[in-house]
C-alpha cells in the first residue's frame, strides 16, 4: 500500500487501518493528512511532503468555486452588495493562497531533486558543490 492509496480511502477506513494495524492514539481526533501521515511513518511508507500541497490547492480551488457560485447568485438575485464584495475579496485572497502553495510545492521539489542530484554525485565519488555555495561567474 502506498500513500496515494491511502488517500484515497475514506476516513472511517483510514481510522479502521490505523486502529487494526498501527498502535497509533487519537485517530479519532486527527484530520484526514495527519492519519494518512501518521499510518504512513508507523508501517515505514515513504511519505512525500509536496503532493500534500496538492491537496490543500485542489481544496482551495473548490472553495473558490463555491464562493463564485454564491457570488453568481447574489448577482443574479439583486443581492446584497456588501456581500458581493466581501466574497471578491475572500476568492481574491484564495487565489492568492494557491499561488503561494503552489510556490511552496515547487520549491520542495527543487530542493528535493538538488538533494538527490548532490546523494548521486557523492555516490560516485565526484565533489560536491551545493548551487549556494558556487562562486559566481566572472562577467
Amino acid at each position: 500500500m502506498e500513500v496515494k492509496d491511502l488517500r484515497k480511502l475514506p476516513m472511517p477506513k483510514l481510522r479502521d487501518l490505523a486502529k487494526a494495524e498501527t498502535d497509533l492514539k487519537g485517530v479519532i481526533g486527527m484530520e484526514k493528512e495527519e492519519l494518512v501521515k501518521a499510518i504512513a511513518l508507523a508501517k515505514g511508507i515513504a511519505y512525500d511532503e509536496s503532493t500534500k500541497d496538492v491537496n490543500a490547492i485542489h481544496a482551495v480551488k473548490t472553495d473558490i468555486r463555491a464562493l463564485k457560485k454564491q457570488k453568481s447568485e447574489l448577482i443574479t438575485s439583486d443581492g446584497d452588495a456588501g456581500k458581493i464584495k466581501r466574497i471578491k475579496r475572500k476568492v481574491k485572497l484564495l487565489k492568492r493562497l494557491t499561488r503561494h502553495l503552489a510556490h511552496d510545492a515547487k520549491t520542495a521539489t527543487a530542493a528535493k531533486v538538488a538533494e538527490a542530484a548532490a546523494v548521486a554525485a557523492a555516490a560516485k565519488g565526484a565533489p560536491v558543490t551545493p548551487a549556494a555555495e558556487t562562486p559566481p561567474a566572472a562577467g
